[in-house]
């Protein structure tokens, strides 16, 4: 009685370990509800597994995918590059890679994870939602889609104050005195408004209304440029 007692313990004690670990499950969602999740969630994440000749093929890609091919292991080793706050979409041909890579995520304890049921093909072949080409007009490695600073060649998307628009192609060039080379010159205009604050005041160049550090590293970018 007391070895059928104590086995019958062990027992509801592994049911219960089994039952308390937390459980992911994504979520499988229809295209059009992706493409209206697209629209009022700009921070989500669009995950395409296809493989590049696919991504990059005649029904191209949802614009502003990232391409994390399931079937050469990208994903499988790359997913930690995600944060497991994130909305997540998982898109592929027709469904069977993301759901694939959808439960990858799900093992890994990701919280927000959607499944695009029937993926391009529905999208695309269905829906005739708009999709982009792989397009790199400035030869940097990046679609346009993805890229901050499409025209001009900014491989890193350097982004110093944070607008979403690269340096390179930001129309903020700080010649406090309107002269177009920045110098010491400017440099003193700055240093005159350091730690005022007010809207539009010189030398608020990532417009947050007080000149400070965070300017700094944007007028530096531009020292002795010439603007013009």
């Amino acid at each position: 009685m007391k070895k059928h007692f104590i086995a019958l313990l062990v027992s509801q004690t592994v049911l219960l370990s089994v039952f308390s670990l937390p459980v992911f499950a994504h979520i499988d969602i229809s295209v059009p509800d992706v493409n209206s999740l697209i629209a009022s969630d700009p921070n989500a994440i669009l995950i395409d597994v296809r493989d590049l000749s696919e991504y990059c093929g005649p029904t191209g890609h949802v614009a502003g995918a990232l391409l994390y091919p399931w079937n050469s292991q990208i994903i499988q080793n790359s997913f930690h590059d995600l944060l497991k706050s994130d909305t997540i979409i998982i898109i592929c041909r027709s469904g069977g890679r993301s759901n694939d890579a959808a439960n990858l995520l799900d093992s890994q304890g990701y919280l927000h994870v959607y499944d695009m049921i029937n993926g391009m093909n529905d999208w695309h072949g269905v829906y005739s939602y708009q999709t982009v080409d792989c397009i790199d007009t400035d030869s940097d490695g990046l679609n346009d889609d993805l890229d901050n600073c499409p025209t001009i060649y900014n491989p890193r998307q350097t982004d110093s104050d944070g607008d979403g628009i690269g340096n390179v192609c930001d129309d903020l060039c700080p010649y406090l005195d309107d002269l177009s080379f920045v110098n010491f010159a400017d440099y003193a205009i700055l240093a005159q408004n350091w730690q005022q604050q007010a809207s539009n005041i010189i030398g608020d160049l990532n417009h947050d209304d007080i000149v400070d550090i965070n300017d700094l590293p944007i007028f530096s970018y531009y020292w002795l440029t010439d603007c013009n």
